[in-house]
């Protein structure tokens, strides 16, 4: 393939409900079947899709223009299959994304979907979702952009990149993607990417604690701050 040539591309990967670190509420309390707005990471950067290497590099370059992109499911609003040609139906469009970020630790992509319920299958979404958390499932999304192609050996690629556990020599060719040019995100049923990878339903952050736990341990650390003036006042004396 060429270097000017343009090609589409479907990365799948999977989404978890937007939490702040700093929140009170109790994890179970909050579904994502029900949530106004829930955050997927869309992609993680430096891997390998369907044979194909996304740069994170890339990703960092590009990231900006997904937002404000629409969501759809099974890429049914941007790729309607009928008989042997692909055509556009708007039905298929729930929401639409915002809020993009890229993580340089992680190599991610993420963003916050907004569902609006006035669409015509926002509520086959929220069923959907509401059946995986149910099943403990996690509810995949995929991103879609269309992006340039070269050809590269293994060994070029970023520091870190463990080719070789994908059967690859140092010398094998790969396709590597760049100039990407973002597309939309769909849900969907499966995605590529694991948690392993990044992806998947957010856990509940070790540091939320209900509001006895919090008032109990500002209790404690009261106590130890009178304990130590007290020994502070009383080395005074001695």
């Amino acid at each position: 393939m060429s270097n000017d040539e343009v090609k589409e591309f479907s990365c799948q990967t999977t989404m978890f409900v937007k939490r702040t670190k700093d929140t009170k509420m109790d994890c179970a309390d909050e579904q994502l079947s029900t949530s106004k707005s829930v955050k997927a990471v869309a992609l993680v950067g430096d891997r390998f899709y369907h044979g194909a290497f996304v740069p994170a590099v890339e990703l960092e370059k590009a990231y900006k223009g997904w937002e404000n992109t629409l969501h759809d499911i099974n890429h049914q609003g941007t790729t309607h299959i009928q008989g042997l040609t692909a055509t556009s139906d708007i039905l298929y469009f729930v929401g639409y994304n915002k809020n993009v970020t890229y993580d340089n630790e992680s190599k991610s992509v993420s963003m916050d979907i907004e569902i609006d319920d006035e669409t015509f299958y926002a509520k086959a979404w929220r069923g959907y979702v509401s059946l995986c958390e149910k099943a403990g499932q996690t509810p995949n999304v995929s991103v879609n952009f269309r992006g340039k192609t070269k050809r590269v050996q293994a060994k070029e690629l970023p520091e870190g990149v463990n080719f070789s556990e994908l059967g690859l020599k140092p010398t094998d060719y790969v396709d590597y993607i760049y100039d990407i040019e973002p597309g939309a995100l769909s849900t969907v049923y499966r995605g590529a990417c694991s948690d392993s990878d990044g992806c998947g339903i957010g856990k509940c952050d070790c540091t939320n604690h209900t509001e006895e736990e919090i008032n109990d341990s500002d209790a404690k650390a009261e106590e130890k701050e009178a304990l130590i003036q007290w020994l502070k006042e009383n080395e005074k004396h001695d």
